[in-house]
């Protein structure tokens, strides 16, 4: 793989995966703000209310946009890139304004059915919320399927933030918060990022009211829909926990469980980063003949983000409960600590099949996507109904979903391995663990001598100790090669 391409890839993933670091410590700023303030029932029922929301707009598409991602990256004409965007916009917009009317007209049962009559809201919401989402995700959409990375990560930025700001202004004024209004604050926030956004679209590829026609919209839902099934059963795979907690416990069960969920998979942001290059280099390669060059590419994703996810793991077990609670409380982190290293483990599975998952995105091989989440979202969602039935405990609900994430792990990996050459490089693996082993007992060792381990300070020092620990380890074992070592010397200092 030549050192450009990979330069390429080292650049804009670090780009995105910053971004993603940024955009993802909202969730960890907001849950303290509204924990601490309002209490663990609201914000639990936040977390269900929402949730339904993005699982209604992730099916809006109905896969229609699916030739627009997969084609935009080569697209250079903008007549082409007009007609593959607006086709598929338009759609989507018909598609959520029919949602939105269907939803506020079925409010009632889904308040009963969904959420057991246990959270308020207001109804007219969900249309404003929904619409909003609408144009900032496709302006996002446009940015990264061209290429921008940089546009695409500074509207995710600024919509984070602008949102936690408005929370914070909001809490101040009124001194109170319900789940309308952090709602209400994501719309507002959604809005004024996607109008300079579309400014800049609308300056590249003009205005233009285009429609699919029948057989063209037939065709892209043909080969898109698989994908939108594969949201669906990725919800029931990632998301379906909560709900039934919330059935078989309680709403404020899950607002235990939703900070350590949240705690043990990010490191899921540096997956999904990469999943925001791969699939353009991925798809110029293969479209270009040069397969090697694209089984490279993601190799090289696969052993980056198991040399971050393996001592994320360790790093879980050693800081979890002092972590959790400093951003939520003491009572949330005794029902719920041990839930966060188990959620690390699954999230390592998951963020391998969101990597691999792109070479079959990229052969257009929707159907073997929705596949695996669909066996996968199966028996996660059976062995939750069944466990939490007998065993009314927020940790089934962690296990559940880290079996889940490993069954699909391995039916993928099967799949590719046919015609992809994969390679998890067991010996970095094995080097990975020791230096984390490393790092976690010289830590624990640490600690020992700190009688204050809520303290925000030193938990940041110990941690960033850790981050030093566990790459002084992975020289020392000389984990990477000499070209690997030569080409980022001269990557950094370039």
């Amino acid at each position: 793989m030549s050192h450009s391409l990979i330069r390429y890839f080292i650049k804009e993933n670090s780009v995105l995966t910053i971004g993603n670091i940024l955009v993802n410590l909202k969730r960890v700023l907001l849950m303290p703000l509204i924990i601490k303030t309002v209490g663990v029932a609201v914000y639990g029922g936040f977390v269900l209310f929402t949730t339904m929301l993005g699982i209604v707009f992730g099916i809006s598409s109905f896969g229609a946009s699916f030739k627009a991602q997969r084609f935009l990256p080569s697209t250079t004409d903008n007549t082409k890139r007009r007609k593959l965007f607006y086709r598929q916009f338009f759609f989507q917009m018909a598609s959520i304004m029919s949602l939105s009317l269907l939803l506020v007209l079925m409010n009632n049962d889904i308040v009963l059915f969904f959420f057991n009559n246990s959270i308020s809201y207001s109804v007219f919401i969900i249309p404003l919320y929904l619409l909003s989402y609408l144009f900032y995700s496709q302006s996002s959409l446009y940015f990264r399927y061209t290429s921008r990375v940089n546009y695409m990560t500074i509207s995710g930025i600024c919509f984070a933030y602008l949102d936690v700001g408005l929370v914070i202004i909001f809490l101040y004024i009124y001194k109170y918060l319900n789940i309308t209004v952090l709602v209400l604050s994501q719309t507002i926030s959604a809005i004024v990022i996607a109008i300079p956004c579309f400014i800049i679209i609308f300056k590249e590829i003009g205005i233009r009211f285009s429609f699919f026609k029948f057989k063209d919209l037939i065709s892209n839902i043909k080969i898109g829909f698989p994908l939108v099934l594969n949201y669906i059963v990725d919800f029931i795979l990632a998301g379906s926990d909560r709900y039934l907690i919330g059935l078989f416990l309680s709403v404020t069960s899950v607002g235990y469980y939703n900070p350590a969920y949240i705690l043990g998979s990010l490191i899921i942001l540096f997956a999904k980063a990469m999943g925001g290059v791969l699939p353009q280099l991925l798809s110029k390669a293969v479209d270009d003949k040069k397969e090697k060059e694209a089984q490279k590419m993601l190799n090289y994703a696969l052993k980056f983000f198991l040399l971050l996810a393996i001592p994320y793991i360790f790093g879980a077990i050693v800081f979890g409960q002092p972590l959790l609670t400093l951003l939520a409380n003491s009572d949330v982190a005794e029902k719920a600590f041990i839930v966060i290293p188990i959620i690390a483990i699954g999230t390592l599975f998951y963020g391998l099949n969101l990597i691999l998952a792109n070479v079959l995105f990229v052969k257009m091989k929707t159907k073997t996507i929705f596949s695996m989440n669909l066996i996968a979202s199966i028996f996660n969602l059976l062995a939750n109904i069944i466990l939490l039935y007998f065993f009314r405990n927020i940790i089934v609900a962690a296990i559940t979903t880290l079996l889940s994430y490993f069954i699909a792990f391995i039916y993928i990996y099967i799949i590719i391995k046919k015609d992809w050459v994969v390679d998890f490089q067991p010996v970095v693996i094995i080097k990975s663990v020791l230096a984390s082993l490393f790092m976690s007992c010289l830590l624990f060792w640490i600690s020992i001598y700190f009688d204050n381990n809520n303290s925000i300070t030193i938990l940041l020092s110990q941690i960033g100790m850790g981050v030093v620990i566990y790459l002084v380890a992975l020289l020392a074992l000389r984990t990477f090669s000499p070209i690997e070592m030569a080409f980022l010397k001269r990557f950094i200092f370039r």
